[in-house]
């Protein structure tokens, strides 16, 4: 999926009161990643469509000539909205006075699903979870047959750890539009934080019956029987997962490709593990965690040399990495390199004196020669 560039950002954690208590969300970071994804699909829907606009002319006919044409004003206000949504996004400006706008087409149309459903966005997108997800169920409460708005509903309750809520919409949303695969993710997620694993594992496994291309199901399931200790299972849903990937979504191939090098050294297989990593592309092989996977790979190999030349190709590329230069001087102490890890060590001190780990790493580098030296 691409993002449309005029799409708002999602935001990772709510305020349930604006400035006093931030709700973040837990679990894996793959799973939270998926759901934000599944959100931000869900908003491109809405972006592309605008909150409602198919309902405007099913309300019309339940409307005198005045009142159609103040529908029609308020359905123009919430398309404007959303534009002045978009542009406060991009240059971080306060949303409140879009809240006030959003409040009075509302008090004018109280029950215009739409304009709660605005609302809900606006509120979403300011962080502000608990006022959000109240605006999405108003919203619902006057049409609860939007399933891209339960899920939404959905989504945010996950994110303030309501999962029987978040159950609730997403299993509306699924029974609104059971042909979108999107929906039942986030039933599964929702599932899996009630401790209902086979019920999410059935959740997913029906919306691959629907649509095979669903590489985010078999990630989600890959997750599960990795829980389960079925590594082999585990294994054969994240190489389809990574077989189905969008080519374009080279973040997506990184993610899966790292879970799938985990799941083989799990299973004791680190020169599979390290094959799947160094077929990544060079610039993906250079983010820290690959790089981190990469060398457990090597270290499970018996190989702390080659696990510090992983970070010694990195700062050589980039002399002022000190997250290269501390972790190739780590494994060159574990490799029994000292000359070659001082090296490094004396790099840290020049380029960041501050560097959490420096005094460990001294201290380590004195006991090895303390334990050379004749």
């Amino acid at each position: 999926m691409k993002r449309p560039k005029d799409l708002p950002k999602l935001s990772l954690h709510f305020q349930s009161v604006p400035g006093r208590r931030t709700i973040r969300m837990r679990g894996s970071a793959g799973a939270w990643i998926l759901l934000a994804v599944v959100l931000l699909a869900l908003v491109a829907a809405l972006a592309v469509w605008g909150p409602g606009r198919g309902s405007r002319e099913q309300v019309k006919q339940d409307t005198s000539a005045a009142q159609a044409t103040s529908l029609d004003d308020a359905m123009d206000e919430l398309e404007v909205l959303g534009t002045l949504l978009n542009q406060a996004r991009d240059n971080g400006q306060d949303v409140q006075t879009l809240i006030d706008r959003v409040d009075a087409v509302i008090q004018d149309h109280p029950d215009l699903a739409a304009a709660h459903t605005q609302r809900g966005l606006i509120l979403m997108f300011a962080g502000r979870g608990d006022e959000s997800l109240l605006a999405f169920e108003a919203s619902l409460k006057s049409d609860p047959r939007q399933p891209k708005v339960q899920s939404l509903a959905g989504g945010v309750a996950m994110q303030l750890k309501r999962y029987e809520d978040a159950r609730h919409h997403f299993e509306q949303a699924v029974s609104i539009e059971p042909g979108n695969g999107k929906h039942a993710i986030g039933l599964a997620m929702a599932q899996l934080n009630l401790g209902e694993e086979d019920q999410a594992v059935q959740t997913l496994l029906s919306a691959i019956r629907r649509d095979d291309g669903l590489h985010q199901a078999y990630m989600t399931l890959s997750d599960i029987y990795a829980m389960q200790n079925k590594t082999g299972l585990a294994l054969s849903q994240i190489e389809r997962a990574i077989e189905l990937a969008p080519e374009d979504e080279s973040g997506l191939l990184v993610a899966y490709t790292r879970k799938r090098a985990g799941l083989l050294r799990r299973d004791n297989k680190p020169g599979e593990s390290l094959a799947a990593l160094t077929a990544l592309p060079p610039s993906a092989q250079l983010e820290p965690a690959v790089m981190l996977d990469t060398a457990t790979s090597w270290m499970m190999l018996g190989k702390p040399a080659m696990a510090a030349e992983v970070y010694e190709r990195a700062l050589k590329l980039d002399p002022s990495n000190d997250l290269a230069a501390a972790q190739a001087a780590r494994w060159r102490i574990k490799a029994g390199d000292p000359d070659i890890a001082r090296k490094h060590i004396e790099t840290l001190h020049r380029i960041n004196p501050r560097y959490s780990d420096l005094e460990e790493l001294d201290r380590a580098l004195r006991e090895v020669n303390q334990t050379t030296t004749p």
